[in-house]
């Protein structure tokens, strides 16, 4: 298992960018602990720790959570965690090394090109969101990350603001992380030495994000996402190395 410390900085870190940036808290901690642990252990970690940063956002914006799109889309994550946790049982753990490597170099290279190419606005009905849902389940529970940006992308498709897509968001991931749980516990995946160092990170996140939403407050730092982006690239290039 990864250090403590390791995991207590990596999860304040991602614990804030979650916060900033609305999602990608994650997608930046995962390679911190697939370097520092195996991967089928990262991937069961990054179920515990985001619980922490998600529900003090929760609490602490929830004058823009829109409780109806979160539902809508808990309606499909549930099952799609199930579906993903059922297959995680399965999946090579150099496979899955690569596929979480692949991820990061995708959704890194997005977090930098978004800087500077204006990306298309997509349109979506709400009636969309339990399917999306579904998949964004089936990934978190397969891949650990690269769930939040699907979620907020269909989020923005229906017009919610930033605000409230950030708010959202928060309580989406909770509810992605908890389903999670339920799937890897059912699957039997779960083992008694995750719990400490996820409760170690789940408390770091949760500082972080109390520091996000103070950054948040002053608006969005481009040069935070240019660096996070970059960071998520290398990373992803070094796990397919």
């Amino acid at each position: 298992m990864p250090s403590y410390l390791e995991i207590a900085l990596g999860s304040l870190i991602a614990g804030t960018l979650d916060t900033v940036a609305g999602f990608g808290g994650v997608l930046l901690l995962l390679p911190i602990l697939v370097l520092a642990a195996d991967s089928r252990d990262a991937v069961l970690l990054s179920a515990i720790i985001p619980l922490g940063w998600n529900i003090v956002r929760i609490v602490m914006v929830r004058p823009w959570l829109r409780v109806r799109e979160a539902l809508l889309f808990a309606a499909g994550i549930i099952p799609g965690a199930a579906i993903g946790a059922w297959l995680f049982e399965g999946f090579d753990p150099e496979l899955l090394r690569s596929a979480i490597g692949i991820v990061l170099v995708i959704f890194g290279s997005y977090y930098v090109l978004r800087l500077y190419v204006e990306v298309p606005q997509l349109r979506m009905s709400r009636a969309w969101f339990p399917l999306v849902g579904v998949l964004s389940g089936i990934v978190a529970a397969v891949l650990g990350g690269g769930h939040g940006p699907l979620q907020s992308a269909a989020l923005s498709a229906a017009a919610l603001s930033p605000r409230e897509v950030a708010a959202t968001n928060g309580a989406i991931g909770g509810i992605t992380a908890l389903a999670r749980l339920g799937a890897y516990a059912a699957s039997g995946s779960l083992h008694s030495a995750l719990w400490l160092p996820g409760m170690i990170g789940a408390v770091s996140g949760a500082i972080g994000a109390i520091i996000g939403i103070r950054i948040a407050r002053r608006g969005k730092d481009s040069t935070l996402e240019l660096v996070i982006g970059a960071a998520l690239v290398l990373a992803g290039i070094r796990m397919l190395m």
